[in-house]
């Protein structure tokens, strides 16, 4: 992900994150599980797209469970529990 312009997170090392002044791109990885955000849909499609070349991925959609935390959204923001 270097390669690409990612950069790896000093209190995170699951965490990989790719910014300029308006975007930024976040990218977690625990084991075989990677959540993939991004402000911009194109920019996390291309980003998806790269991942695919080196690895067998699969898009579940909308992120509803994370290590066993329930993920909600409302219009005040997302909530963990």
């Amino acid at each position: 992900m270097k390669t690409v312009g990612y950069t790896q997170s000093n209190s995170d090392h699951t965490l990989l994150l790719n910014h300029n002044e308006k975007q930024i791109t976040a990218l977690i990885v625990y084991v075989d599980d990677m959540i993939v955000t991004r402000n911009e849909l194109a920019e996390r499609k291309r980003l998806q797209q790269h991942l695919t070349r080196d690895f067998e991925m699969k898009d579940l959609g909308e992120l509803k469970y994370f290590l066993g935390i329930e993920v909600s959204r409302s219009d005040k923001g997302i909530f963990l529990s």
